[in-house]
Parts: structure tokens; C-alpha cells; sequence
């Protein structure tokens, strides 16, 4: 019979349905005719096997092929492992389950460490932390035996099998540190363990591993490390993407603020924060340092104060049209905001139509009046927005506005009584 040479995985119930464990002479025949082979192929006496294999079923002896394809693959070039190793763990393991299968396909290193893995792993719930630590936590690595074998030698290895998600980040920060289980049980049985902390080390790691996070934020990973949760990650994704022009290095003032935006990132600013993002991140400008610490004032301020939220909301909802956020902080620190609130269709007109001491004046003195023209309107920039302040406006629209100012007065004016 061929010896295939291939890893396979089987699934339960499936792979016992069509074999089994009460063989007939025709099973038996086989089994004794593939043993002549399989002794050659790890350089045990035939004997040794047809003994070992006598009271066989097929899935058993299935395990048994397993484990002697996988060993002459691996050792068709190198010399280093022993078949005694493969002929222990079949006498070790009378019942093979897909598990068994498994692991011995997922270990890349010696069958010593498999036979040592399946002597601490007696049990099911042992048996699926092995797959797990080697399918989910460290599937990224070659070799995974030792931490395994580590993990179920522990004094807590009950704590590591009932949590392995508590402690799967530290062990993937850890995988090449021979000393991994060691230091972690100190850190455990001393009450130091901090899953958070090395949930964020861990993400902070991947992270930095995007190019234009790594040239944008060198130097911050601690800094980032420490406020670190899922959602401002995702912040300082679409900030840098958005902000900092690729392959540009920030200063180190610059990132700092960076940091300043992330760290106090929480759940009821942020859906704020991203829509300013999208209004503003168009902007044509190489160097955007200068717009980056205006979008920290910004951010603080619609932090701080209500009114200004509460303007800035209608401003992304009513696409006020304005150039950059130093442009729209402006507009804040001149605006009585809590009436530019109630009047603020008139607020709009009157920045889409002005700028400079025109617009300042105009928002503080005009804001009432829903009629209010420029005396030197920005024409070219009103054509360019297709603004709709147009000179024929029909009189149901200038109706209109006459009525909604008239109810914002009402409503003002109850406010300030």
C-alpha cells in the first residue's frame, strides 16, 4: 500500500463511522502486511510491530500510519528523532480521536515532545487546549511544543486550560522565549498578571506593523500601549490614513497631540470625531501639522462645551461649507453660540457668504436677520459650492425663511427669559 505523506485532518464522527474497531481476517491481513512496510520506514523490526498491532483496530492502526508518514517526511534529510517515540505514544493512546490526529499533523518539531504532550494531555479539555494554543493562539509558529508542554507541567495549568483567552496575548508576545511559562506563573501567582496589558501590547504590535502607522507614530508604541482600546485603535487608523500624507514624518510634537486625540478617544465622541475626519480630510496640503493641532482644539472643545457639540453636529449634518477645522475654530470663538444654534441657517449663510472681519462682525451683530447679503460676497466660492443663496430667490422661499426666523426668535427669546 502507498504511505501517503500528507497532514489531514478528521472530523469526528465522520472519519469513525467508516471504520470499525471490530476487524475482520481481511483487516487483520492488511494490518500485518502494512507493518512489514511501516517497520522499514522508521527502522523498527517487523516483529516489534506485527506484536504491537496484534489486537489493532483499523482507526488505531490509522494513528499508527499517521504518526510513520509524518516521521519519514520529516526525517527523509535530517537525523535527530526516535521511531521508540512513536511506538510509545500507540501503546499510550488506545482510543485515537480526531484530536490525536490533529496534533501530531500541527507539531512541527521531535515525536519526544509529541509523546511528552499526550502524557500531560489525558483528557479531552487537555486535548483541545493543545489544538487550540496550536490552531488559534500560536499558529504563526513552527514550534509550539515547548510552551505546551510547559503550560500542562504548570501548577496552574487548570487556570490555563479553563482560560486560555485570559493568557493567549502573552503567550503570542512569548513564543520564542524559552522561559514564557515560568515567568508567567510568577506573574500569576503573584497577582501581577494584567490581561489587559498585554492585550494591548499585543494589538500595538500588529498595529505597528502598517507602514504608515510605523512612520507616523515611532516612538508613541508605549504611549499607545497604555490608553489602549479597541476603538481608539481604530481612531488613530483613520486619523493617520486621513492626516499624516504617506511616507511623511511627523515631528515629535505632532505625534504627541496624536496621542493627546487618541487618549481621550471615548464612546460619546467618537462617532463625532470621525464625521469632522470625513468633512475635513481632503484637504490639499502637504504639511498638515498646523490642521492637526487645530483638530485637537476642536476635539477638546466639542468636549467641553455643549454648545459648541452642539453646532458642530448641525454644521456636518447641514455640510456647512467651510475650507479647514482652523477656519471652522474660528467661526467658534467668534459666534454667540448658544443663539447661533436657534438661528443657525442664518449662521450659515453668513460664513458661506463672508470671511475675515466681515464674518465676525456679521455672526455677532447679524444673526437675527434672515436677509443678510455680504457686502463683498465671495462670489467665485459661492459659485464653485453651488450655493443656494441665489439674487432671484422666489418669494415662497424668502416666505419661508421669514416664518422659520420668526419661530427661532420665539424660541430664542424664551431661552434667554
Amino acid at each position: 500500500m502507498n504511505i501517503q505523506t500528507t497532514s489531514i485532518n478528521f472530523n469526528g464522527a465522520a472519519f469513525r463511522k467508516f471504520i470499525p474497531k471490530n476487524h475482520n481476517s481481511k483487516q487483520e491481513k492488511l494490518i500485518r502486511e502494512s507493518c512489514y512496510k511501516l517497520s522499514n520506514l522508521i527502522g523498527q523490526p517487523t516483529s516489534t510491530l506485527l506484536e504491537l498491532t496484534k489486537d489493532s483496530d483499523m482507526r488505531r492502526f490509522s494513528f499508527l500510519q499517521k504518526m510513520v508518514n509524518k516521521f519519514n517526511f520529516y526525517n527523509q534529510n535530517k537525523i535527530g528523532d526516535n521511531s521508540d517515540h512513536i511506538l510509545n505514544i500507540y501503546s499510550m493512546v488506545k482510543d485515537p480521536t480526531p484530536m490525536h490526529f490533529n496534533i501530531v499533523a500541527k507539531t512541527k518539531d521531535s515525536f519526544e515532545s509529541i509523546e511528552r504532550m499526550f502524557t500531560l494531555a489525558k483528557d479531552n479539555e487537555s486535548l483541545e487546549f493543545i489544538q487550540n494554543i496550536q490552531y488559534d493562539v500560536l499558529k504563526e509558529k513552527t514550534n509550539t511544543s515547548k510552551i505546551i508542554i510547559d503550560l500542562l507541567s504548570s501548577k496552574n495549568r487548570n487556570k490555563y486550560i479553563s482560560s486560555l483567552k485570559d493568557f493567549s496575548s502573552y503567550l503570542k508576545l512569548n513564543a520564542e522565549n524559552e522561559n514564557a511559562v515560568a515567568e508567567l506563573d510568577k506573574l500569576v501567582e503573584s497577582g501581577r498578571y494584567n490581561k489587559m496589558r498585554y492585550d494591548a501590547k499585543l494589538a500595538i504590535k500588529n498595529l505597528m506593523r502598517r507602514k504608515n502607522i510605523q512612520v507616523a507614530m515611532a516612538g508613541k508604541t508605549q504611549n499607545l500601549e497604555q490608553a489602549y482600546s479597541a476603538e481608539r485603535e481604530s481612531f488613530l487608523k483613520k486619523f493617520v490614513i486621513s492626516f499624516i500624507p504617506i511616507r511623511s514624518v511627523p515631528s515629535d510634537s505632532t505625534k504627541n497631540t496624536v496621542v493627546d486625540m487618541y487618549r481621550t478617544l471615548n464612546p460619546e465622541n467618537t462617532q463625532l470625531r470621525y464625521d469632522i475626519i470625513d468633512k475635513f480630510k481632503y484637504i490639499r496640503n502637504n504639511d498638515k501639522s498646523a490642521e492637526i493641532v487645530e483638530m485637537k482644539v476642536l476635539f477638546d472643545r466639542i468636549d467641553k462645551d455643549a454648545d459648541a457639540k452642539k453646532f458642530v453636529q448641525k454644521a456636518i449634518i447641514k455640510d456647512l461649507k467651510i475650507d479647514s477645522v482652523a477656519e471652522l475654530n474660528e467661526v467658534l470663538n467668534t459666534t454667540p453660540l448658544k443663539k447661533a444654534n436657534v438661528f443657525f441657517n442664518n449662521a450659515k449663510r453668513i460664513i458661506e457668504q463672508t470671511g475675515g472681519e466681515e464674518r465676525k462682525a456679521a455672526l455677532v451683530n447679524e444673526l437675527e436677520n434672515p436677509f443678510y447679503k455680504a457686502k463683498e460676497p465671495r462670489k467665485a466660492r459661492i459659485i464653485r459650492m453651488h450655493s443656494p443663496y441665489e439674487q432671484n430667490e422666489g418669494i415662497f422661499s424668502k416666505t419661508a425663511r421669514f416664518i422659520e426666523n420668526k419661530i427661532n426668535q420665539f424660541i430664542y427669546n424664551h431661552m434667554a427669559a
